[in-house]
């Protein structure tokens, strides 16, 4: 966990459909995916957001959406503090008539100048949630969640663009294939997968799923893999004292020179230095 920083755990809203959480230590996430709107808020540090192989770095006072099903990782590689919102498609479809038809397109890079102050509006809008909700004045449940809604009201309205039932997108057969490759690994991680395994259970050549899933995710297979494995592990670490490689290898991890060194390339520092910090916080 990062110093100076509390961890305060994650908050739903309603019935588990809206939810928020202020994160500090979760420093990686790997490629994942998942039927909920993310509106990612950046209160302190800086986070690179992949997006479907392509990447937004974010600094302090902007915010990213992700919209529903759509591949993301996020790797904050310093000290940060963030708010996410996530709002399930059954929550979003409950006040719309039980309609989800719209996508939401906010791409800080992209805005047009008179979107700016319509952005720039609702940064602020989420910087008053974050106070209101980690401070936690008395009835602050019901004031977090009229801001998540009114935040989602004003992505609708000048964020977003009309699907009409008739034409609204059903995902290609690509995207399933990626989606279900990527539930699988997230949770068939912590046993040994080899590229031809993976591949014949999916019905493709080895070459194939390797040149499909690099193209679709970014990086190779065994990396991804490797990756969801350590995010499991970082977690562990900080908050079990469990000895460093039976934790490793409960998650599937088994060559330690290699885990060491991707270790300090995603975190920027090895287990055994992290361990170090998190006892000196205590």
């Amino acid at each position: 966990m990062p110093a100076g920083n509390t961890y305060i755990p994650k908050y739903d809203l309603l019935n588990n459909t809206l939810a928020i959480e202020f994160r500090t230590s979760e420093a990686y996430i790997p490629a994942h995916w998942h039927s909920a709107l993310e509106i990612i808020y950046l209160l302190d540090g800086q986070a690179d957001i992949t997006v479907e192989g392509s990447t937004l770095t974010m600094v302090k006072g902007e915010f990213a959406v992700i919209d529903t099903g759509r591949i993301h990782e996020y790797h904050c590689p310093s000290d940060f503090r963030q708010l996410i919102i996530h709002i399930d498609d059954a929550c979003i479809s409950s006040y719309m008539d039980n309609r989800r038809n719209f996508q939401i397109l906010c791409d800080r890079t992209e805005l047009t100048e008179d979107r700016v102050d319509l952005y720039l509006a609702i940064c602020a809008s989420l910087e008053e949630l974050s106070r209101y909700w980690i401070s936690r004045p008395e009835g602050y449940r019901i004031l977090c969640e009229s801001f998540v809604l009114r935040i989602l009201y004003e992505l609708i309205s000048h964020f977003s663009i009309p699907l009409y039932r008739d034409d609204l997108p059903e995902p290609s057969k690509e995207q399933r294939r990626i989606r279900e490759i990527v539930t699988y690994i997230a949770e068939n991680y912590d046993k040994s997968i080899s590229l031809d395994e993976i591949s014949a259970r999916f019905g493709l050549s080895s070459e194939y799923f390797s040149r499909f899933f690099t193209r679709k995710i970014g990086i190779p297979f065994k990396k991804h893999l490797n990756q969801v494995r350590l995010s499991h592990i970082y977690h562990d670490l900080c908050a079990s004292d469990t000895p460093i490689m039976e934790i490793a290898d409960r998650h599937g991890f088994s060559n330690y020179k290699l885990f060491n060194r991707m270790f300090k390339e995603i975190y920027g520092t090895t287990p055994r230095e992290l361990r170090r910090r998190i006892a000196q916080l205590q």
